[in-house]
């Protein structure tokens, strides 16, 4: 093996040992932190949806939360902000205790992530120059130091990556099908994916779209077979509170949450989901399904009003598409690098000034749509594949 061959396989090898280590140490955390999760909210959801009892009664399933991690004095409340879908296929876990289901959690949670990243990393291979390049590109653009953190915090990042690889493994073939599954994912969390419907209109993925709103209005059906309508309307009063929600190191709205209070952080994203449609509409004949969700999601991270750092598990999508525009991967290469730094800091940086993500992820957006302006360069993945020509 030449010495410079010797030296990549050898940088690969540390690059791959590090992600390791850190899905290692938060899957520790996940199982001793257990104080810091946010799976009790789901799993006391599913307990109360077993007993027949209101999940979405914020008091009683809060305090009850709050009883069964032994905190006398909680701090704030702890509202289930989901669909009651997630509380039943959770069911079978609210019969356990809280540490045998966090367990069990963390173990689907990883199994998603990996499922999700082969699926990704097949994807990204089959367009790319330089395929183990490229799956390096995947695995570190899934997981970073920022979104890592919600394998501790037992979020539901991990099923959404999935979901989300499974659609783009569709496309753009099976069009119906792909957007039928980013339709029950933006139901299940709307904020990291309500920008990619607008997106996909841009590039005219009519049946893709049609799709999302097949799977959204069946995810809203199937919960008003769980629950009566009263209780899905205090869910959707929740949603709408969460908007206005506590500061985010990933979106732009949430600096000014922050600096000027939780209105103008969603007064500001108006004007800049209309500058991200003109951006898209911009480039639109250099998109197509498959780039479009990417960017999409991007989008939908930098723009929502209430997003945090361990939604970026879903930045694995974009590292899945990125051949198919020229400059993109060397782009998401120093994004992924930056973002990592980034979270190093807004550790240590006290509030309003922990929003370094935000502004790298701000770049990432700029950057993408400026490689895909029309008149650029395309990819060698385009040029040589019909099939992925824009």
């Amino acid at each position: 093996m030449p010495l410079n061959a010797r030296s990549a396989a050898r940088a690969r090898f540390t690059v791959y040992a590090a992600l390791l280590a850190m899905v290692a140490v938060e899957s520790w955390a996940a199982l001793t932190h257990i104080s810091h999760s946010d799976f009790i909210v789901f799993w006391e959801a599913a307990r109360r949806l077993s007993a027949h009892l209101d999940p979405y009664n914020t008091a009683a399933a809060s305090a009850a939360a709050w009883k069964q991690l032994a905190i006398a004095h909680p701090p704030y409340p702890l509202p289930y902000a989901y669909l009651p879908e997630l509380a039943w296929l959770l069911t079978p876990l609210g019969h356990l205790s809280f540490r045998t289901a966090n367990a069990i959690w963390l173990a689907v949670s990883l199994v998603c992530i990996g499922a999700g990243l082969g699926l990704l990393i097949s994807i990204a291979r089959r367009d790319a120059k330089h395929p183990d390049l490229a799956t390096l590109l995947v695995c570190a653009a899934t997981i970073t130091v920022a979104s890592v953190s919600g394998i501790a915090e037992g979020q539901v990042d991990g099923l959404l990556l999935l979901i989300a690889a499974l659609a783009l493994a569709l496309l753009p073939e099976r069009r119906l099908l792909a957007g039928a599954m980013l339709g029950l994912a933006a139901a299940l969390k709307p904020q990291i994916l309500w920008f990619v419907p607008l997106a996909l209109l841009m590039v005219r993925e009519w049946r893709t779209v049609a799709g999302m709103l097949i799977g959204g209005l069946g995810s809203l059906v199937f919960s008003l077979a769980i629950v009566p309508p009263s209780q899905l309307g205090e869910w959707l009063r929740q949603l709408v509170q969460g908007l206005p929600a506590p500061s985010s190191t990933v979106s732009l709205p949430g600096i000014l949450t922050d600096l000027s209070g939780p209105t103008a952080a969603v007064i500001v994203a108006v004007p800049l989901a209309l500058l991200g449609l003109a951006a898209l509409w911009w480039v639109r004949k250099r998109l197509d399904a498959r780039t479009a969700l990417g960017l999409g999601i991007v989008l939908s991270l930098l723009i929502a009003p209430h997003d945090y750092s361990h939604d970026l598990l879903l930045l694995g999508v974009l590292g899945a598409v990125t051949a198919l525009v020229a400059g993109w991967s060397r782009t998401l290469v120093v994004a992924v690098v930056a973002l990592d730094v980034a979270s190093l800091l807004d550790l240590w940086l006290p509030a309003p000034w922990d929003h370094v993500e935000a502004l790298v992820v701000a770049v990432l957006v700029v950057a993408l749509i400026w490689l895909a302006r029309p008149g650029s360069v395309h990819s060698q993945a385009s040029a040589l594949n019909p099939a992925h020509a824009t």
